[in-house]
């Protein structure tokens, strides 16, 4: 690979204006297409095959003429009154009755709902109706109160209620900013008239907005860093400009997508943040090598040289990243899917354009490459120093190495009881999907949701909607024989089929009341021929809560148990539910993940270095890296350490397994770039040490190959974090949580594990480092990543002219 390799990037090189032209003409066709026939993205997390979507197939199926409560686009506006007073004072009556007329007026696509207006007027006329409602049916009066009043929409002190109501779209992705601008006009019009008015609901959740400013972050640290790392103003453009052109492709081709299948919007946003970061990092490997090859062979041969040697560790490392993102399939999650193919291809590419377009641009400057030089920085002489000076001056790198080789054995230690300590709040994770309960505590949105919270208790933003189809129930149930037998008056013409039909609902709702983190479970909807009823569930405790994780467990194992009983098909659906069959299916498919992307980074970097205990030592590094960027996160942005965050809540569900993913792939990423240095030294001696040296051929080679590797996976590191912390600076909680998570992972594997641990148990294993038994050397293929015999070739060629 590294001699295709080094033809490729020799003939970028020479045929640069070919390359440059076809780059900028992919971008421009993609551009185009994805702005004339892309869709738009969607903001749901749903999924398929999971018991809430199946409890949502059998809901349509049974009340074919009732909105589905999943997909259905719905707003909660609360109105609380100023202290000192209550909502049916006739100021509050009338600021009420303002903002309800306004958006009944004036909103388009109006759907109206049977708790729509003044909440006032709305909640006693509602527990009327429920209670003459249930009654009829046959409950008693005591149960029927009960009911009503867990539906009521007006606290009990009178200072705090709410309306809701439907905007008829397909779904929530449907609601238009028009229809957002005119709540938040009756909002202010509530709020001129000296009413507290929030709002809240699926349709009513912020668009996803992407502040360019985290990218310009990036962008200009990472230049920085480049600045300090090359010396050259020039040369710290180049990886910036074909990572940008890399990552628009990538983007504008997400985009495209969106015309053939629906994708998350958090899709483009998490490819943007990781493509940014591979490109620049794979250009600066590539230009890196090739500052070091120029000076001793024609630019051309360089390009290739660079391109063959770094370019063959960068192929190898976009692969483990791309495979790692591909691999989130193993979650069986649409959307997870969704997100890991786009992220792999934006990888893809800034592979592609690393590979070709940095060596055109080479060929483009010529000797102008690493012009702009500023002295004292990045190799570059100081203005009391010769050249020859500069490049013996004693590197950082190769000082701390020296450091470690005195203390390997506290080096591992401080390491793995330092990163493993940190690890601890792993233990304590919760994961939850993005809701009104979640939000930021300054939103209306989580204004709204606490309101609902303080005036009806906080199970009022976690109900669960229960589907009892009743087609095949058995009317003979010993179960359900009580409840039959009190509704036969002994009339002649007594249905007994209906009544066990009725009978099974009732039984349902006694059962789940007998919960203790039940509220009140009630029948609230029967359809016309009594076959299918659904069931409101209302716990005590809030969407976030572990308590209502817990109770949905609960209620899926008391389903079964009525099945068994009653012959009825039992499933539980609504939002809560739904994300937690998601948060539920996530959970169960991490440790599978975790154990492929470790067991392939073993394999993968086997056949790379020809070592048993090199991979080894990386995935035990990959498990601490992975297990402290858990832990950060969880401290920061769950449990809210120090502060630092105005809303800690839990984490995003998908976000621990494609962190997995994605420090996986970049923690291969340096293993690779800074291990294949040491390979290459070691190999080159073929074992042997230098004559009269104090160290051992294997301390020789980390030595040696730390000096060379670390100046530039450092400033790789630097680059990394910084395009990923810059993303805090985003508006939406769960991208600012994947931006430090992000950030952390690199922080941890970059300088802890690669620049320490790895280093420090090379020296302890001595020999061993580099062992392998030779029947597994004889099976497995090779791979010349160092690119040694693309050097050898090179040199002998030169010698025969």
């Amino acid at each position: 690979m590294a001699k295709l390799l080094f033809r490729l990037g020799r003939w970028s090189y020479n045929r640069k204006w070919i390359v440059i032209s076809a780059w900028l003409l992919i971008l421009a066709i993609v551009g185009g297409l994805a702005l004339t026939m892309q869709k738009g993205f969607s903001n749901s997390f749903t999924i398929e095959d999971t018991p809430s979507i199946d409890a949502t197939v059998s809901l349509v199926e049974n009340f074919p003429d009732q909105t589905n409560p999943v997909t259905a686009a719905g707003v909660n506006v609360v109105f609380q009154a100023p202290e000192g007073k209550t909502l049916d004072d006739p100021e509050m009556m009338a600021a009420i009755d303002a903002v309800v007329d306004h958006i009944e007026t004036n909103l388009e696509d109006f759907g109206g709902g049977e708790r729509f207006g003044n909440p006032v007027e709305v909640s006693p006329q509602l527990e009327e109706t429920v209670i003459e409602q249930m009654t009829s049916m046959g409950l008693p009066e005591e149960t029927a109160i009960k009911d009503a009043d867990n539906l009521k929409v007006l606290s009990d002190d009178k200072t705090i209620g709410y309306t809701t109501f439907n905007i008829d779209v397909p779904n929530p992705e449907s609601v238009e900013e028009s229809h957002r601008d005119t709540i938040n006009e009756a909002l202010e019009i509530g709020r001129d008239m000296g009413i507290r008015v929030e709002a809240g609901g699926a349709a009513f959740g912020d668009p996803i907005e992407i502040k360019t400013t985290s990218e310009i972050i990036g962008i200009v640290v990472a230049f920085i860093v480049l600045v300090f790392t090359f010396g050259s103003l020039i040369a710290a453009g180049l990886p910036l400009i074909t990572a940008i052109i890399g990552v628009g492709i990538g983007a504008l081709a997400i985009v495209l997508t969106t015309a053939f299948t629906d994708l998350n919007n958090v899709t483009p946003v998490l490819a943007v943040m990781i493509g940014l970061a591979v490109g620049i990092d794979y250009a600066l490997f590539i230009l890196s090598r090739y500052r070091a090859e120029y000076k001793r062979m024609p630019r051309a041969d360089a390009a290739g040289m660079a391109v063959g040697t770094a370019g063959s560790a960068v192929v190898f490392a976009g692969a483990t990243v791309i495979i790692a993102l591909i691999a989130l399939a193993i979650a069986d999650i649409g959307f997870l899917t969704a997100m890991g193919f786009a992220a792999a291809f934006t990888v893809f590419v800034s592979v592609l354009i690393a590979l070709t377009f940095i060596p055109a641009l080479l060929g483009v400057l010529g000797s102008r490459a690493f012009k702009g030089k500023i002295v004292g920085i990045g190799g570059n002489p100081t203005p009391k120093q010769t050249w020859e000076q500069a490049l013996n001056r004693r590197s950082k790198g190769r000082t701390w190495v020296k450091f470690v080789q005195k203390v390997p054995g506290l080096v591992v230690a401080v390491v793995v009881l330092g990163l493993g300590a940190l690890s601890a709040p792993v233990l304590n994770l919760e994961m939850s999907l993005p809701s009104d309960s979640t939000s930021n505590l300054d939103t209306t949105q989580r204004q709204s949701a606490d309101l609902m919270a303080e005036g009806f208790g906080a199970g009022v933003n976690a109900p669960f909607l229960v589907v009892v189809d009743a087609h095949e129930v058995n009317a003979d149930a010993t179960a359900l024989a009580p409840l039959i037998d009190a509704q036969d008056t002994g009339e002649a013409d007594f249905d007994r089929d209906q009544a066990a039909r009725f009978a099974t609902y009732m039984y349902v709702t006694q059962t789940y009341n007998s919960n203790v983190d039940v509220k009140n479970a009630q029948i609230i909807s029967v359809n016309e021929d009594y076959t299918a009823a659904q069931i409101l569930v209302s716990p005590f405790t809030g969407p976030a809560d572990q308590e209502t994780t817990e109770l949905l467990h609960v209620l899926r194992t008391q389903e079964a148990q009525i099945e068994d009983v009653t012959g009825a098909t039992v499933g539980t659906t609504g939002l809560t539910a739904v994300q937690q069959d998601i948060t539920d299916q996530l959970e169960s498919a991490m440790p599978v993940y975790l154990a492929v992307v470790v067991g392939l980074a073993i394999f993968l970097l086997i056949l790379v270095f020809r070592s048993i205990m090199v991979p080894l030592v990386a995935g035990l590094g990959f498990l601490l890296s992975v297990g402290a960027a858990f832990g950060a996160t969880i401290l920061v942005w769950q449990e809210g350490l120090w502060g630092l965050v105005n809303t800690p809540a839990p984490l995003i569900s998908f976000m621990p397994i494609f962190l997995i993913g994605v420090t996986f792939g970049l923690a291969m990423d340096y293993q690779v770039f800074l291990v294949t240095r040491m390979r290459e030294h070691y190999t080159h001696h073929q074992g042997k040490g230098v004559p009269n040296s104090k160290y051992t051929p294997v301390e020789q080679s980390v030595i040696e190959g730390f000096a060379q590797g670390s100046r530039v996976v450092t400033a790789a590191a630097l680059i990394m974090i910084a395009v990923f912390i810059a993303f805090i600076d985003q508006p939406l909680p769960f991208i600012k949580v994947f931006g430090f998570a992000l950030a952390m992972g690199v922080f941890f594997d970059a300088f802890f594990v690669r620049m320490a641990l790895v280093p420090a148990s090379m020296f302890l294993m001595g020999r061993a480092t580099w062992w392998m038994p030779r029947w597994l050397d004889r099976i497995l293929p090779s791979l010349d990543v160092e690119g040694t015999a693309l050097e050898k070739e090179w040199e002998e060629k030169q010698a025969t002219r």
